[in-house]
């Protein structure tokens, strides 16, 4: 059961039953066997457990029994710490980490704060997080996760809607809020540089994309597009956006690994170039990427139309904005070029459909010849390991020899187009969760 924590090299975690806890180790790959570490007391009617928090190194298990009563158990001392009624069902809860403060959340909107004292923990404030907003599909921001901060002075509260600041200090204060922008797009868009010493990144259709230098690990630049942001690529020294209002939008990066949060506008780009042909009858973006050698891009655009299933495929040229080529296309997702530019690729559902990118002596694109179906894209599909990694159905990464280098937790293991390789690099996008997680294999 949660939580798993890291001591030394090893991860642990533990296991409970009536009457006992058990402590269980194991080291960070699977070449190690489970050993037991330490067995301590547990209530004999703790039952099944619903929801439990475990804070290790005081040995304090916080837990719902019964759905309606929540209890803090001390595993040294054989005692309870608190045991009382839950005000509505539980949301989250939370130990600070020198075990003084203990707070929990309920899905009607409160957050209880309960203070270590002599006797066990005390109720000390009880707040309000903010009221209930019913919409078309049920109610919003009901679900509360609070969290301390290290040094056990504040509490991070968060729901779908906002994130609030709750201080611990004496005198306690109020909620404030410290962020007001909703999820609505969870999706995060990631451009690697071709020598791979900058990454950029954005929310899908937000406005500020981050530039990092992966060298020094600080970011580079922070620029505040003005529109929501479809579409990104990075060179050597110029960051390419992609926007929602049809335009490509170049900013060249500061010099030098010194450099550190420059922030720029849309009055500070070098370069605009606005699409001259409008999508036939299409009207949103879905999928935006530039070729490698940055001489043009295709957009696929969805329909507007419900009795319609046909998306739109456009290519255009980079440095002018004309309209090249067309194409329809059942796809909807997973828009991608080959590394030699030859084809662009698409994805519905499983299957992937491809098209062979037709030039002229000039190499300028003439039109889109579609590829038979169960074609092998050339070069592989960016979720293929060029050093022969395979990932399993039941989510282990495997080396080119079969052997197990690392297991992917539930929520890590996604659709085979969300995972991109690029040499012995792994990364992994869930659309339902904000970040994106980059593995060195």
């Amino acid at each position: 059961m949660a939580p798993i924590w890291t001591h030394g090299e090893f991860l642990r975690f533990i296991t409970v039953k009536p009457g006992s806890i058990t402590i269980w180790e194991v080291r960070f790959t699977s070449m190690h066997t489970l050993a037991k570490v330490e067995l301590l007391s547990a209530p004999d009617d703790i039952g099944a457990l619903y929801n439990a928090l475990f804070l290790p190194h005081l040995f304090r298990l916080a837990f719902v029994c019964e759905r309606d009563t929540l209890a803090v158990w001390d595993a040294q001392d054989s005692k309870f710490l608190l045991s009382s009624p839950i005000s509505g069902h539980l949301s989250g809860m939370s130990f600070s980490s020198d075990g003084h403060f203990f707070v929990y959340a309920s899905y009607n909107q409160q957050a209880y704060l309960f203070k270590e004292s002599s006797t066990g923990y005390v109720l000390c404030q009880t707040v309000t997080c903010g009221a209930n907003r019913l919409t078309g599909s049920g109610i919003l921001g009901r679900s509360i996760r609070p969290l301390f901060s290290p040094n056990g002075e504040s509490i991070i509260i968060s729901n779908h809607q906002d994130i609030k600041l709750w201080h611990t200090t004496d005198p306690i204060t109020s909620l404030s809020n410290i962020q007001a922008q909703p999820a609505v797009k969870p999706r995060f868009l990631l451009g690697f540089s071709p020598g791979g010493s900058i990454v950029a990144f954005a929310r899908l259709e937000d406005h500020i994309v981050t530039v990092l230098n992966l060298k020094s690990g600080n970011p580079q630049l922070i620029i505040d597009t003005g529109v929501g942001v479809s579409g990104l690529r990075a060179t050597g020294n110029a960051i390419v956006v992609v926007v929602v209002s049809r335009k490509i939008i170049t900013w060249n990066l500061p010099t030098g690994d010194h450099v550190l949060n420059a922030r720029v506008t849309i009055n500070n780009s070098v370069k605009t170039v606005t699409f001259r042909h409008p999508p036939q009858d299409y009207g949103y973006l879905q999928s935006v990427v530039i070729s490698p050698a940055f001489n043009y891009i295709a957009i696929l655009w969805g329909h507007f139309s419900p009795d319609s299933f046909d998306n739109g495929l456009d290519i255009y040229d980079m440095s002018t904005g004309n309209h090249l080529t067309y194409t329809t296309t059942k796809s909807n997702q997973g828009l991608w070029i080959t590394p030699n530019g030859c084809e662009v690729w698409a994805v519905r559902d499983r299957p992937v459909e491809g098209w062979k990118i037709i030039k002229d002596e000039r190499f300028n694109v003439t039109g889109l010849e579609h590829l038979p179906k169960n074609t092998h894209p050339l070069e592989g599909y960016p979720w293929e390991s060029s050093h022969g990694h395979n990932v399993t159905g039941d989510g282990w990464i495997l080396n080119s020899r079969g052997e197990q280098l690392m297991w992917l937790p539930h929520h890590w293991r996604g659709d085979k187009w969300d995972q991109m390789w690029d040499g012995h690099f792994f990364a992994l996008l869930n659309y339902e969760l904000p970040e994106p997680i980059i593995i060195d294999l």
